[in-house]
């Protein structure tokens, strides 16, 4: 496997961990939920990759023809950015973060299995080794820190039941395959359409688009109660959300791609994974926030991972 993209999936991690924050911040000054967020984040990441592939192509985008193609795009959308993501928050609202977050984030596991399934990638236990590694590194940085106090609403441990607690993990387990799956699709369809990073990536945000105000349509028509006017959403939470989705969905997206092109895709998975560990660092040196040993160790662990699954 080539250095730079080794390098380069840890600048996707970068934007991945930059863009939920910005993401976040938007949604702390609007109040307002997914139903907002995915259509004002499609906008950029349309616009952004339309202006990319015009110049990249010379005003030329080449049409995708092969059905194929259009389809593993559509799933890749569908299961990435929108299945998977509903499936989480219905997780969480079930059994709270602490249960919810450690098994759906275990899908790079699963990126494994699903890209030896589509792509025909090889197994190794070097690969999987990192990839345990990883994601227990992850689990130590996000639960080794000082017991943070429940979030208003989230249900505690005693109060959830034998039904919701079924019920949540299925849910959190539905949301990590419905990312490892949409995963390698990204490949499938590069190979499928001969298309590259940049064309990929262009014909990705219009899928979104389509999708995301598809959905606020529907939802408009029949249930108008969960939805915010996207007027009423300030101008600066606005400014966040496409900023975010410029770094996070649109750049983050090329480099992806790219990396995917010259790495399996369970590699790049578990690289760009990281993100929390890059959040975290971030945090620590930048806003002089302090890491526990626990934390500490689980830096080293994901370091440790990122290298096993890159040698």
């Amino acid at each position: 496997m080539p250095l730079w993209g080794f390098l380069l999936s840890f600048v996707v991690a970068i934007m991945w961990a930059a863009s939920p924050i910005m993401v976040a911040r938007g949604m702390a000054l609007s109040k307002c939920t997914s139903n907002e967020i995915n259509p004002i984040r499609s906008i950029s990441f349309f616009v952004f990759t339309l202006a990319l592939a015009l110049i990249h192509t010379n005003g030329s985008i080449p049409i995708i023809l092969s059905p194929k193609a259009l389809l593993y795009i559509g799933g890749n959308v569908l299961l990435g950015y929108l299945v998977g993501d509903v499936l989480y928050f219905i997780a969480i609202k079930k059994i709270g973060i602490s249960l919810a977050v450690p098994v759906s984030n275990s899908y790079p596991m699963l990126v494994v299995l699903t890209s030896w399934l589509l792509l025909g990638e090889p197994i190794t236990v070097q690969i999987v080794t990192g990839i345990i590694v990883v994601i227990t590194g992850l689990l130590l940085l996000r639960f080794g820190g000082v017991k943070e106090k429940e979030n208003e609403g989230a249900p505690a441990p005693d109060e959830i039941g034998l039904s919701n607690l079924m019920k949540g993990f299925l849910f959190a387990i539905g949301a990590g395959l419905a990312w490892a799956i949409g995963a390698p699709l990204t490949k499938m369809a590069m190979e499928a359409s001969g298309l590259g990073p940049v064309e990929i990536s262009f014909y990705r945000a219009a899928a979104l688009l389509i999708m995301a105000w598809g959905y606020r349509l529907i939802l408009v028509k029949f249930r108008p109660a969960v939805l915010m006017p996207l007027k009423a959403v300030p101008l600066k939470a606005w400014g966040y959300m496409l900023a975010a989705a410029v770094i996070g969905l649109a750049m983050g997206s090329i480099l992806y791609t790219t990396c995917i092109r010259v790495m399996p895709v369970a590699v790049v998975t578990a690289i760009t994974s990281t993100s929390p560990f890059i959040a975290a660092l971030f945090g620590h040196f930048a806003l002089k926030e302090s890491l526990t040993r626990l934390q500490w160790a689980g830096v080293m662990l994901i370091i440790t991972g990122s290298v096993t699954v890159s040698i």
